[in-house]
């Protein structure tokens, strides 16, 4: 569907005279597609554990969602409007794309930007596309996507029926055919033993008072005790609530679960990648990630960079605003971490890894290929995503579509990679894209402790 989706939205363009018509036509394109990609958004609700009311709660969630599909319009609209501009056929074939991609990533490095409804991500299935994905990058597939509708297009509206006829599947029937006979390369191995925890603690537990220490350690702790894990194994939590409390980087072992931690990783010869809210000798509050050694006290710390807006910082210094806004739902209201700078590789054993929290795994500069591309860049030799997903309360689609983007991430860089979430979907990846091994996403069938495995 992706290859023939844009082809009647185009066709319809190129019958306008008026921009405003087809702005208002790409508006809804967008908004609709947009809107339908992140229709999970809504089970952030309920939010009354963070003391909104129940309506407060559902009124939040709306307002966030629609301003992801307004988002998703405005740029549609932008975009086929800049495309009836131009009249040149060859032109038109070539800006296309270009606009596409170029709007898509200004987008994303807004502060307000939430890209999740990415064309390229539909192609994940297809082991022959990400494979090429591995070659021309995930930007490289959006180009191809929609070079293949405006070239259809620009076929039909010249008066060239015959040969436009089979243009929309033409394309599309080629890597069909070549994904029938496409031998899937020999995936990189992981280069050294990995394992993800996935603890299936609900998002309202992590954020309450009842996450104690005695909580996390029995839910984090005690399993991978009495697992069997081999000398050498990295294990990596998620994101949120195996570290209560704030670590400070210039004495992290005052922190009682950071020296269980160290303890556990040098009792069993473990290395610990775990999620941390950290605070550096400038007083500068970061999420972050910490790496535990057996071998030595020092830890190596990593600072979210693409933080979440409203949810981690407080855009366009709305801070005191919003906070006096929610205050009459008697919310109070803190997004408090600064951003981090760099994309500092972590060393593991002298192998070094890149650290990936949330959704710094959809970043993709169409020149850069986004942080996982500056790490590979800097070489990494495997990439490591820490994630909280609770926050939506096991919306399948979105755990699917987090899933998708990982394993698109993984191949476009040809570098395996760990996923793990405290809720699902948790993932060992292969740096072809394959899924070696998942989680099943929290549920009464699942609600305890999982632990994934790859030597």
């Amino acid at each position: 569907m992706a290859w023939l989706a844009l082809i009647p939205a185009l066709l319809w363009v190129n019958r306008q005279q008026s921009w405003r018509q087809v702005f208002g036509g790409g508006f809804w394109l967008g908004a609709v597609f947009q809107g339908l990609y992140c229709i999970w958004f809504f089970d952030l609700h309920p939010l009354t554990w963070l003391g909104f009311t129940e309506w407060g709660s559902r009124l939040t969630t709306l307002a966030g969602w629609l301003l992801i599909t307004t988002e998703g319009g405005m740029l549609t609209g932008l975009i086929l409007t800049a495309y009836l501009r131009v009249r040149h056929p060859v032109c038109r074939c070539i800006l296309f794309p270009l606009l596409w991609v170029g709007g898509f990533w200004l987008l994303q490095a807004t502060p307000m930007a939430l890209p999740w409804a990415l064309l390229e991500y539909t192609q994940v299935d297809l082991p022959v596309m990400r494979e090429v994905a591995g070659w021309i990058g995930t930007s490289g597939l959006v180009i191809l996507l929609t070079l293949h509708a405006a070239l259809w297009v620009e076929l039909w509206s010249g008066g060239r029926y015959r040969k436009a006829i089979v243009g929309p599947l033409l394309l599309p029937g080629l890597i069909w055919l070549a994904g029938l006979v496409f031998d899937e390369r020999d995936e990189k191995p992981f280069p050294l033993p990995v394992s993800a925890i996935q603890a299936n603690l609900p998002i309202e537990l992590i954020r309450s008072a009842r996450m104690t220490e005695t909580v996390a350690e029995s839910a984090y702790l005690d399993p991978v005790k009495e697992a069997n894990l081999p000398v050498g194994t990295l294990v990596v939590y998620p994101e949120e609530g195996v570290v209560p409390d704030v670590v400070y980087q210039s004495r992290p072992f005052e922190n009682s679960m950071m020296l269980k931690l160290w303890q556990l990783a040098t009792l069993k010869r473990l290395y610990v990648l775990v999620g941390v809210t950290c605070r550096d000798e400038w007083g500068h509050l970061y999420n972050g990630m910490a790496l535990l050694s057996p071998e030595s006290k020092v830890v190596q710390f990593y600072h979210k960079r693409k933080l979440v807006p409203f949810g981690e910082f407080t855009p366009y210094g709305l801070g005191d605003f919003v906070e006096e806004l929610l205050g009459h739902w008697r919310v109070a209201y803190s997004a408090p971490f600064s951003g981090g700078h760099g994309a500092p590789l972590l060393k593991i054993n002298n192998i070094p890894a890149g650290v990936l929290i949330c959704f710094e795994l959809i970043d993709a500069s169409p020149v850069s290929g986004g942080f996982a591309g500056e790490y590979r860049r800097k070489g990494a030799e495997i990439l490591l995503n820490a994630s909280n997903l609770g926050w939506f309360h096991q919306n399948p689609f979105m755990e699917a579509q987090f899933l998708a983007i990982a394993r698109m991430r993984a191949a476009e860089n040809r570098l395996p990679m760990v996923v793990s979430s405290n809720t699902g979907i948790s993932a060992l990846i292969a740096s072809n894209g394959t899924v070696l091994a998942r989680t099943q996403p929290f549920s009464k069938q699942a609600s305890g402790t999982q632990i994934i495995f790859h030597p």
